[in-house]
């Protein structure tokens, strides 16, 4: 039939060697379910007229098989009766009803193959389909990966990694730096704190002693004049 003979050469087999002469494989397997589909559709059609045509020889089949029994049985009856004009008739009708039922059989028969390599041309262009159809879903998967790789190793070259890895070191350098004067800073602010306390105390200390000498030389000097009053006297 023409109707298969266009996608005779859509093979899972001749397609694998196209993807690997085309740019975007998903688009041509794309394409080719498109044209799959077209003649499956296509093929459908031819499929339901061809069984038409089997019904309807068929029909026409049963019709002069029931024809040649009744002419048949109308003939035994004319020659019971005695009316042979009547069985002649009959015998004529029937024997043409014989040549037309052979004609038809053989019609029928032929429908009949037709339908059935029809039916066989369709469930193959069916399994194709649904081949080429799950062979997409794995290179869509391996073509989004595929994009995926290569967008990180574009990335990755863009970057200049040496001089990407110099700029973190100077980075990492400045942080120490960072680190290293707010380490100095706390480490004075805790000298700076400890030696005012120690001043102040020191401070706190002299002021004691000094209040506590001048009560001791003016007691002194008390006892000293009334010594010296008491000597007088």
């Amino acid at each position: 039939m023409t109707i298969f003979k266009r996608v005779r050469d859509i093979t899972v087999a001749s397609i694998n060697d196209m993807l690997d002469k085309v740019e975007d494989p998903v688009a041509m397997l794309n394409q080719y379910l498109r044209d799959l589909e077209s003649e499956i559709s296509k093929a459908e059609i031819a499929v339901s007229r061809q069984v038409a045509i089997e019904k309807k020889w068929k029909t026409l089949v049963n019709e002069f098989e029931e024809r040649v029994t009744k002419r048949n049985r109308q003939a035994e009856l004319a020659v019971d009766h005695g009316d042979e004009k009547i069985a002649r008739q009959a015998i004529a009708d029937k024997q043409f009803a014989e040549s037309r039922l052979t004609e038809y059989r053989a019609l029928f028969e032929s429908a009949k193959q037709q339908v059935a390599i029809l039916l066989g041309q369709l469930k193959e262009l069916k399994d194709q389909y649904y081949e080429l159809r799950n062979k997409k879903l794995s290179l869509v998967s391996r073509a989004n990966a595929a994009k995926a790789i290569k967008d990180m190793n574009q990335a990755l070259v863009s970057i200049d990694t040496e001089s990407a890895g110099k700029g973190f070191a100077r980075m990492e350098e400045k942080v120490m730096m960072m680190e290293a004067d707010s380490q100095a800073i706390q480490s004075i602010r805790r000298v700076y704190a400890g030696l005012n306390y120690d001043n102040l105390h020191k401070a706190e200390t002299n002021d004691k002693v000094e209040r506590e000498l001048a009560k001791l030389i003016a007691a002194r000097n008390i006892i000293s004049n009334e010594t010296v009053i008491a000597n007088e006297n």
